[in-house]
């Protein structure tokens, strides 16, 4: 009985080793997989050798900095927020040669929106699909996006924060 067990470790262990070797092998491009009519992607795969670029989490800037924390209009709702932040994250990665079609992963922190009352999911997505998952730009990244009851600013109802991974030049 010892001997089978032993025996069975060691093609366990065989077995585990060729496929950590033909996965890292193999694993050439960025992969993302998920179901093709999700929005975003289940998992991502990158290469070891691929530079990656990380982001703290941003938020909206004031659409109108003349209005005092506390006007609704100067920050807007959430889907407003979103694009706002997505643009910021966007010229963020150009200054550092990367571009929205290299983000492989995203985390989303939403909360209430102080008029609603509500999170706002749906302005979220609309705000993500101008940006992911189109014609333009058809990367899905993988994404949590969690609902928590404020942020630091309670007038900001998202938080974005992504990480990016290109071939080094």
């Amino acid at each position: 009985m010892k001997f089978n067990i032993a025996k069975i470790q060691i093609y366990s262990i065989l077995l585990v080793n060729t496929f950590t070797i033909s996965f890292h092998s193999q694993a050439q491009e960025l992969e993302l997989k998920g179901n093709p009519k999700s929005i975003i992607s289940s998992t991502a795969s990158v290469p070891s050798d691929y530079a990656v670029f990380y982001t703290s989490g941003f938020t909206a800037g004031a659409l109108d900095p003349t209005l005092e924390d506390g006007n609704y209009a100067k920050y807007g709702n959430t889907e407003t927020q979103a694009l706002n932040i997505l643009e910021k994250i966007k010229t963020t990665l150009a200054e550092s040669g990367y571009s929205l079609t290299n983000v492989f992963s995203m985390h989303v922190f939403v909360a209430p929106d102080t008029q609603s009352g509500q999170y706002d999911f749906v302005g979220w997505n609309n705000a993500y699909k101008q940006y992911f998952g189109n014609e333009e730009n058809p990367s899905k990244p993988v994404r949590a996006t969690v609902g928590v009851a404020t942020l630091v600013n309670p007038h900001k109802f998202i938080e974005i924060e992504v990480i990016a991974a290109k071939k080094p030049d």
